[in-house]
């Protein structure tokens, strides 16, 4: 059999899926089909093959089934325990706003755990400053992260090793101790501290959030904008950590070193790299394949890339097996397999004729590198992208092609005036004067590109997701087996036709009502836009959510340059809390707000006195029947019949909507009492439900057909038999309107 160690870890990959989705097979059955396995592979050279393939598959069930039993599940079992114990920090704390996050090593003997193990605990902001290998002594409680927003945070964690996180008890103290000596392995965590210092010093503040993210994986210091015209411009792998990286820092130690000299150093960087930026996937996947790839050059041996890919799976399984669900691994192993798989043939068949030049040619060489790299990534991510993300940059060659030749200069850069940094700050000043210039024209390529109208191909049903199955199966298949005069004229076509099928969607939506009801906690704020026109109702937010950077990430993600209008259904902090902080930072040309207001809360006066200093144009109001407002495309009308409360209504072809966030139950079964109203779809606040009898009487009046409920704490499944749907739980609801184009 060839490669048997490839075809073992492959199917042990798939084994260990089985048994992530709670398939297990008892240790008796697998040390049977091993057994067995053997004796049939030893006796019959032509079974071998399925040996090996089944040799895997039982493997990697039994072994992940023992894992969470052995190790995991002892771990998950701290659940709910308070105590008070002293942790060790393992990397420096993540700052927030009012806390901070630190990984610990936590002893196992101190909470009644068979082993020792790492895990995530939130602090209240300390006055010193959290390192490697600090004491930390509080009073936590741990907890199995739980799943919120649509967002599964108890998979996104086992995959990251987390398999429970810790909090700490509010207004109890915690003592942080240095130790005398801190340990060896906790020093890369000081360079890649030391070297986001040193960029602080040399850069601006835009250029130094890209810096960290590149060379350190710290992204915390990138605006949403940013990061999302990275992830428009199909830029974003770019600062996540993975192979890319790891080459760049190779290919710098072998050039300033020699072969022999950077080959040792290679290694020892290897080996440091990942305790320098994190345990990430695709960090340990390139620090493998590129130390297995230094270790044959040192020792003269042959190298297969395809088997070290696989045996750096199994490593990684091995030691993680829910690394599995890791979007991480996922993409960072198919982009590799593609790029090892068709890289090679794709170049050929795009080779220029042997009579230009050696110059042009090695230009046209270097300039291809990042296109051949997209195609065959793409062609095998495409549907784990449109899966995870719900989108795929269509003009992601363009972005790759202009911007990883100055990233692969960027990187080097950035190391050496880092490193030059910590002893000659003037050297380090010099050598990250280019760099700036370098990050400006790549983060100019990332917002020209993003900029781009229809740029981005959204998967929105679950046809939209099979046809990139077929279309990226289709693709590898064209990469495999066509000739190069097909693959000349296919891949441009192929490429013209997903950029068309964008656009033309893209097109054919921009007449769409589209409906966004955030999740901002125990706040609201409702997004209405049709094309270059929007409108917001309420402007709140609690908790950890930022409404302001939501609305305006929403509103550079479709293209929108301003609100029409902002309505504030009541001026209290529910509905109102951040609209000054809105009005600030985003384009309104006008606010309307209920004509009578208590005038002496916290926030009315606030924001009176912004939309005077601003200028903007504002409408006190209280209509008793409904008026229209806005622009005519986004359907919008209010009523204002109840004193000091908004009623919007979010009318199209097939939605209507009514928001009554802002009443009360008394205030609606008032209303009512006077006055026909109804809608089938109804936006309503937790306190719709305090009263059982009264919300059963309200539902009987308003007669919905569906429930959205703002705050998720004290939601249920469902209201009196009617469907209700909860931010909270799901995070963002988007509804939509699908608008045809006059003759279509």
């Amino acid at each position: 059999m060839h490669r048997p160690l490839l075809w073992f870890c492959v199917t042990f990959a798939a084994g260990t899926a089985f048994a992530l989705f709670s398939f297990s097979l008892p240790l008796s059955v697998t040390a049977g089909v091993l057994a067995f396995a053997v004796v049939l592979g030893w006796k019959f050279s032509r079974l071998r093959a399925v040996c090996v393939l089944a040799a895997g598959l039982v493997c990697g069930m039994s072994y992940t089934t023992a894992y969470h039993m052995y190790l995991a599940d002892p771990v998950a079992e701290v659940d709910g325990t308070p105590i008070t114990l002293t942790v060790t920090a393992a990397d420096y704390a993540e700052q927030y706003d009012r806390d901070q996050r630190v990984r610990v090593k936590v002893t196992g003997s101190d909470v009644n755990c068979p082993r020792d193990f790492h895990t995530l605990v939130y602090l209240p902001v300390t006055e010193q400053e959290i390192q490697p290998g600090d004491r930390i002594t509080a009073s936590v409680e741990f907890y199995v992260p739980g799943d919120s927003e649509g967002f599964d945070r108890g998979i996104y964690y086992r995959s990251e090793g987390y398999y429970v996180l810790a909090s700490a008890a509010e207004g109890l103290p915690v003592t942080i101790t240095t130790p005398e000596h801190r340990p060896f392995w906790y020093y890369p965590k000081w360079v890649a501290h030391t070297l986001r210092a040193v960029f602080a010093e040399h850069g601006t503040q835009r250029q130094t959030a890209f810096w960290n993210a590149l060379t350190t994986g710290d992204r915390s210091g990138l605006t949403i904008r940013d990061t999302d015209h990275l992830r428009r411009a199909g830029l974003s792998h770019v600062i996540a950590l993975s192979g890319l990286h790891v080459g760049f820092l190779v290919s710098l130690l072998l050039f300033v070193f020699g072969r022999r000299t950077g080959t040792v150093l290679s290694l020892m960087v290897l080996v440091a790299f990942p305790v320098m930026v994190g345990w990430s996937p695709s960090v340990i996947r390139a620090c493998l394949m590129y130390g297995i790839l230094m270790a044959s050059f040192w020792l003269r041996q042959q190298y297969d890339s395809l088997t070290t890919l696989a045996a750096a799976l199994l490593v990684i399984l091995v030691l993680r097996p829910d690394a599995l669900a890791s979007v991480s691994l996922q993409l960072s192993f198919l982009s590799t397999l593609g790029i090892l798989c068709f890289a090679g043939r794709l170049r050929w068949a795009l080779c220029l004729p042997k009579k230009v030049p050696s110059c042009l040619q090695k230009l046209y060489d270097t300039l291809m590198v990042s296109v051949i790299c997209t195609v065959c990534s793409t062609a095998m991510t495409a549907p784990f992208l449109l899966y995870h993300f719900g989108y795929l940059s269509v003009f992601a060659i363009f972005s790759n092609l202009l911007g990883l030749w100055a990233v692969s200069l960027l990187f080097p850069l950035l190391v050496l005036g880092g490193i030059a940094g910590i002893w000659f700050p003037g050297i380090a000043s010099v050598i990250l004067i280019p760099a700036g210039y370098l990050t400006e024209y790549i983060y100019w390529v990332s917002d020209t590109i993003a900029q781009i109208p229809y740029g981005v191909l959204y998967c929105e049903s679950s046809q939209d997701f099979a046809a990139a199955i077929v279309l990226s199966i289709s693709t590898v298949l064209l990469l495999w087996l066509a000739r190069r005069r097909t693959l000349l004229v296919s891949l441009p076509v192929l490429i013209a036709a997903v950029i068309g099928i964008s656009v033309w969607r893209g097109a054919a939506a921009e007449d769409d009502l589209r409906i966004s009801i955030l999740s901002e906690g125990r706040g609201q704020a409702i997004v209405v836009s049709c094309g270059e026109h929007a409108a917001l109702i309420d402007c709140s937010g609690s908790g950890y959510h930022d409404v302001v950077q939501d609305v305006e990430q929403y509103m550079d993600w479709h293209g929108i340059e301003k609100l029409d209008v902002l309505i504030l259904t009541s001026v209290d902090v529910t509905h109102a809390r951040n609209a000054c902080e809105l009005l600030e930072s985003v384009s309104v040309e006008q606010v309307l707000l209920p004509e009578v207001n208590r005038e002496t809360n916290e926030i009315y006066p606030v924001l009176m006195d912004t939309l005077e200093q601003l200028n903007c144009s504002y409408i006190k109001t209280a209509p008793e029947t409904e008026t229209i407002v806005g622009d005519a495309s986004l359907g919008l009308s209010i009523l204002g019949a109840v004193e000091r409360k908004l009623m919007v209504r979010i009318h199209s072809e097939d939605q209507d909507i009514l928001v009554l966030h802002a009443l009360t139950q008394k205030m609606l079964l008032d209303y009512t009492e006077q006055a026909e109203l109804s809608a089938e779809t109804l936006v309503i606040a937790p306190g719709f439900v305090e009263d059982r009898a009264k919300m059963q009487e309200l539902i009987q009046r308003l007669q919905p057909k569906q429930l959205i409920l703002e705050n998720g704490w004290y939601s249920e499944e469902e209201y009196g038999g009617i469907p209700t749907q909860n931010p909270y739980l799901t995070g963002t609801i988007d509804l939509i309107t699908v608008r045809k184009t006059e003759g279509g």
